[in-house]
């Protein structure tokens, strides 16, 4: 019998679908599992953090971290990975460019915490709890920038594929390379010149399913989005919201998609702003964390502190 490789997975502050992609992986994970010593996993197996740590160093072959981190609990999780593994990988995008969770570094971690347990709406006994609960990080940074990581297979989440064909590659020894091509070279809408005047919420009008559906005046960010999801979400008549992430010659994404937008928006500069109230969710929906912009407030905040 091949030797094994030992494997370690951990989830940080995340919902966890990257772990489902690869149970969704189905027969399919007959390919791998036999060639894989699992020695920490405790979304599927109780495994402790104890059981990481006692590990020696650098004795993983591969280690797999899904989610950013917002505690300093995640960020210990974090770098007893790094520790332990020969290679790292950020899996999924909250693990490569910090995630949805990233846009809460729009505002001050007090400001965050007041209003999730003393002021949203649904309080009616607000307390900010402080016992047995790890403290939080004042911001979110993407993981490859706390660590050295050896791969990124972004994604919310990478496909099943996509997971499977990164782990078969760890697996034999081969480079896992992310394509420079994007969801609109994948996606099979038919698209034309564009010069768009006006700009729809998805639930207006009636999309026309064989049009490309920025044509349309629908936000669709395939042009600014890394193509390794076989365009699932316009092909089905649904706007791409770029939860892969960009291209690698992409160096922040947002600042792609408004550079483009520019271009094609055949519309006076204030109507374009008043299409998109929240131009920080709209455009960096999955990585605000890794923009320029966060960068700069993560400074500013910084000298603030000094």
């Amino acid at each position: 019998m091949a030797k094994t490789k030992r494997i370690a997975l951990a989830q940080l502050s995340s919902c966890w679908g990257c772990d489902q992609s690869l149970v969704d992986i189905h027969l399919r994970l007959l390919d791998v599992l036999p060639k894989l010593e699992i020695v920490y996993w405790p979304a599927v197996v109780d495994y402790k953090l104890h059981d990481l740590e006692t590990l020696p160093k650098k004795s993983v072959h591969i280690g797999l971290v899904e989610g950013s981190c917002r505690t300093k609990e995640d960020l210990h999780l974090l770098e007893v990975m790094r520790e332990k593994s020969k290679i790292l990988v950020a899996w999924g995008s909250c693990s490569a460019y910090g995630g949805i969770q990233g846009l809460g570094n729009q505002w001050e971690l007090k400001d965050l915490l007041n209003r999730k347990f003393l002021e949203i709406e649904t309080i009616t006994e607000g307390r900010i709890p402080d016992e047995n609960v790890p403290e939080f990080l004042e911001s979110i940074r993407p993981n490859p920038d706390l660590v050295e990581v050896d791969m990124i297979l972004p994604g919310c989440p990478p496909t099943s594929d996509n997971t499977l064909d990164a782990l078969l590659a760890l697996l034999d020894n081969k480079p896992y390379d992310l394509p420079d091509k994007t969801v609109c070279d994948q996606c099979p809408l038919e698209r034309e010149e564009k010069k768009i005047k006006q700009f729809h919420r998805t639930f207006e009008g009636k999309i026309d399913p064989t049009k490309c559906l920025l044509d349309q005046g629908y936000l669709c960010l395939g042009f600014a989005t890394i193509g390794l999801c076989g365009a699932l979400c316009p092909s089905k008549g649904t706007p791409c919201k770029g939860c892969f992430g960009p291209p690698p010659s992409v160096s922040d994404h947002g600042a792609k998609i408004i550079s483009a937008l520019g271009a094609i928006a055949d519309m006076p500069a204030e109507k374009l702003r008043e299409a998109f109230p929240d131009p920080i969710g709209s455009f960096y929906f999955i990585d605000y964390a890794s923009s320029y912009l966060s960068k700069i407030r993560d400074k500013m905040r910084k000298d603030a502190n000094r």
